[in-house]
């Protein structure tokens, strides 16, 4: 099956700089007329399937996109994003200021290291590949996933033999954006 990874809408949280995590925010109004959108460019496409992470972010898009397309979403635990644990709600400037040790420590090994409280990206790859190659595995033409930012950065990152850091320089998840997958054969990027 032909997997497009889908970010979720803007929410008011995307538009501040915040970082969200796994706090629930709801898309905005740009984020709602995001998802629209997204649903007019991922019409020529015919997904068969739509799949979304359970946070209301991606199942406020999921449902849009949805109703436009016909497609009843269905949720997957393991698409929701990571955990930035007490982080959360804090702009990257604040947190380097807040918590500098915990932040460059992370910095130094994201795959392997998460923030107090929070996730590590090898943590976010051991329940988000197989969710991700199950779906592309299944039956059929195009599905659609949609999800967040870092779980698509994990993704692209397993892809393409790159790791978390490189991920973050080179990859620009913007919200709506779609990434197209083929093969998940690559290996885990430290």
């Amino acid at each position: 099956m032909r997997l497009l990874l889908v970010r979720h809408g803007e929410t008011d949280w995307n538009a501040a700089g915040r970082i969200q995590g796994c706090t629930d925010t709801p898309l905005n109004a740009r984020g709602r007329a995001q998802a629209l959108a997204l649903a007019g460019r991922l019409r020529d496409e015919r997904p068969q399937r739509l799949y979304t992470s359970p946070l209301r972010r991606a199942r406020e898009t999921a449902a849009i996109v949805g109703a436009e397309l016909a497609l009843e979403p269905e949720t997957v635990e393991a698409l929701r994003e990571i955990s930035f644990g007490v982080w959360e709600g804090c702009s990257w400037e604040e947190i380097q200021r807040r918590w500098p040790r915990e932040f460059a420590w992370c910095e130094g090994d994201r795959l392997r290291r998460s923030p107090p409280g929070g996730e590590s990206y090898g943590q976010l790859m051991e329940r988000a590949l197989p969710a991700v190659e199950a779906i592309r595995r299944a039956p059929g033409g195009t599905a659609v996933a949609i999800c967040h930012s870092a779980v698509i950065r994990a993704v692209l990152c397993a892809l393409e033999g790159m790791s978390i850091g490189e991920g973050y320089r080179r990859l620009r998840i913007k919200n709506s954006s779609v990434s197209e997958l083929a093969d998940l054969s690559g290996k885990k990027g430290d």
